[in-house]
């Protein structure tokens, strides 16, 4: 029992660490962005994965406070994420819809793997 309570607080542990990391480098890039963002479309991916990074912020904080906020907040933060990968593929390169799409699916598949790591954590 003490084994299981210990695997599952490092998880814990390590995806809030993850959310972290995640939150520094979207809000950080995001900042970087702004001031290159020539086209619309630049500046609202630029704005979504501002708000990805302040999401995954919160998300990690809901683990603790908050908790009633955890499904709303998730979820958003599932979308946000997905919105910043697919887009950000197409208006900052070559604009290829198909990776745009891969991009999306890739995301999703990411942040249900930390949605799960969140809730096998106990969070």
């Amino acid at each position: 029992m003490k084994i299981r309570s210990t695997v599952r607080r490092i998880i814990l542990t390590s995806t809030i660490f993850l959310l972290l990391v995640l939150a520094w480098f979207s809000i950080s890039g995001g900042l970087n962005q702004i001031p290159r963002s020539q086209t619309i479309g630049q500046v609202v991916e630029t704005i979504v994965q501002i708000t990805c990074g302040l999401l995954s912020l919160l998300t990690a904080v809901t683990c603790f406070y908050w908790q009633k906020l955890h499904r709303p907040v998730r979820l958003a933060w599932l979308i946000s994420l997905i919105m910043t990968a697919g887009i950000s593929s197409v208006v900052w390169g070559p604009p290829m819809l198909i990776v745009g799409v891969i991009f999306s699916a890739l995301a999703f598949l990411v942040a249900r793997a930390i949605l799960w790591l969140l809730r096998v954590g106990g969070a």
